[in-house]
């Protein structure tokens, strides 16, 4: 249930003004003040407060339990009340120094510079450093407006900085700060001091739209933004806007919900159409970019601000369509990504398969590179840099792959199909006939039979595919079965008649094919 500032402020009142009639009326007027300072030695000030209530209607012109009663409203956070104490203190004995020193300092808070020094003049402070400081922040202040004025955002802050020291709830200053901020384009700074101009005036229905939308689209934090969007609404429950833009975030916050959920288990369609929609819906992607424009026309969301949310889902849809290796698709939004963030994860992932898909696999190494400096936890990154670098000196050897015509994710049968097409394309026998010599015939079918005795062996292949030639002298992993007959101790061999080139049909095809 939503209850109004105001009903809560009355409500208190009653409590308050409940337990003040249960001090007997024959108290003792010096017992009142004792229960009073007792309860602010044991750190209850509203207690004492209650007690001095009491000690005050018993005795309204002692200047020291009034002070003593304004004291204890600071401590609260009462500052209005506690002012008018020491008004009335002063009205009682002009120059006491405490009610003068606390009521400088209450004019202070608020900017009211003038009366703030005239009570430390009044109190003899005015060769003191508290006076220095209160006119340099006085002067502060009046560069800070300037500036904010003239559009000079960093000289704002750093005045505005000086002169909130003394004047922490001057409205117009945590303004002025926050616009600065914001033109900056330091957000989170400036949500910070609008947070303080709703602390003191939280009727203000602006700033708190403002940073609901910057907290939820421009930050990307759903719940701070709901929770933001909440205090407006108990402010004011029937607040339209307030109302409007609740119903909006808890709509998206739902989907968004199901996002996590989608992609936490990995079912990567399901969370590619949340994000880009589907015949029943337009997708948050679509959702969040319209909303982003609508705030930022409404001054809502600063046009500095960033865009964390729609970065997201950007970068989540590229992720999304990349691991279903729809490549096509992942297209637009990994580009997108990298546009709007330029060391974004899943863009640079995106863009590094893509060389090695090329073999590029030096500009997919340095493409890792990167991401590794911006995402050093990054264990994909990592992954993928690896088989980079394997793929990349593979392929300053022999490719074997490359040699039978397939992909590198070929299964067997893909092999051996592809080994037995070639065989009878480039048969030795069959050299005239393709206007090649029989020495260029034989050396294509060395080739052939040698990766295929690689490939069609699968500790052979692993090696291969972990950056070891089985095949290459110089290698440290070299299996014995590769010593001596360089195309193993298989089937395939060639076989020739020592007194002249020509070639015996020697070849061994697997199932008997020859």
């Amino acid at each position: 249930m939503l209850v109004s500032l105001e009903s809560l402020t009355a409500f208190l009142a009653c409590i308050s003004a409940g337990y003040a009639l249960q001090i007997p009326s024959d108290t003792p007027l010096s017992e009142l003040i004792s229960s009073a300072k007792a309860h602010l030695a044991q750190g209850s000030p509203r207690d004492a407060v209650v007690y001095f209530d009491a000690a005050v209607s018993r005795d309204p012109t002692n200047y020291i339990t009034i002070f003593q009663r304004g004291a204890a409203y600071l401590s609260i956070g009462k500052n209005s009340q506690a002012s008018s104490d020491f008004d009335r203190v002063l009205e009682l004995k002009p120059d006491f120094e405490g009610a003068l020193l606390q009521r400088s300092r209450l004019n202070a808070r608020s900017a009211h510079w003038q009366e703030a020094l005239q009570d430390l003049e009044r109190a003899g402070k005015k060769s003191t450093d508290d006076y220095k400081e209160l006119e340099a922040a006085r002067d502060a202040a009046t560069l800070a407006l300037n500036a904010e004025k003239q559009g000079a955002w960093e000289t704002c802050i750093s005045e505005a900085n000086v002169a909130i020291l003394k004047a922490n709830t001057a409205l117009s200053l945590r303004q002025a700060r926050a616009h600065c901020h914001f033109e900056k384009g330091e957000t989170e700074e400036g949500l910070s001091d609008l947070a303080h101009v709703l602390q003191m005036s939280p009727s203000l229905v602006e700033p708190h739209l403002q940073m609901s939308s910057m907290l939820f689209y421009s930050l990307g934090d759903s719940d701070r933004g709901l929770a933001q969007i909440r205090k407006c609404l108990h402010a004011d429950p029937d607040s339209k806007p307030c109302n409007r833009l609740y119903r909006r975030e808890r709509k998206l916050a739902k989907q968004l919900e199901k996002l996590h959920t989608a992609l936490g288990s990995r079912k990567f369609s399901n969370a590619a159409n949340l994000m880009i929609g589907d015949s029943e819906s337009t997708g948050l992607i679509a959702d969040v970019k319209a909303d982003v424009e609508e705030a930022r026309q409404a001054n809502h969301i600063h046009r500095l601000a960033p865009d964390n949310l729609y970065t997201f889902l950007v970068e989540k849809t590229c992720e999304a369509y990349r691991e279903m290796r729809m490549i096509k698709k992942a297209g637009p939004y990994c580009a997108e990504a990298l546009q709007i963030v330029p060391h974004s994860l899943a863009g640079l992932l995106y863009k590094a398969q893509i060389a090695l898909d090329d073999d590029r696999f030096e500009d997919a190494i340095r493409t890792l590179e990167s991401a590794k400096e911006h995402h050093p936890s990054s264990q994909e990154a990592q992954s993928l840099q690896q088989k980079a670098q394997t793929l990349l000196k593979r392929s300053k050897q022999k490719d074997y792959y490359k040699v039978l015509g397939i992909s590198r994710d070929a299964d067997d049968r893909t092999i051996k199909r592809a080994y037995r097409q070639l065989v009878k394309q480039h048969h030795p026998d069959k050299a005239n006939a393709q206007g090649v010599s029989k020495e260029e015939a034989e050396k294509k079918m060395a080739a052939i039979n040698e990766a295929y005795e690689v490939l069609s062996d699968s500790e052979l292949r692993t090696r291969f595919d972990n950056g070891d030639d089985p095949n290459d002298p110089e290698s440290q992993q070299r299996g014995s079965q590769f010593q001596g007959n360089p195309f193993g101790g298989g089937g395939q061999q060639f076989f020739f008649q020592q007194g002249g080139p020509q070639f015996q049909g020697g070849f061994k095809f697997p199932g008997g094919f020859r």
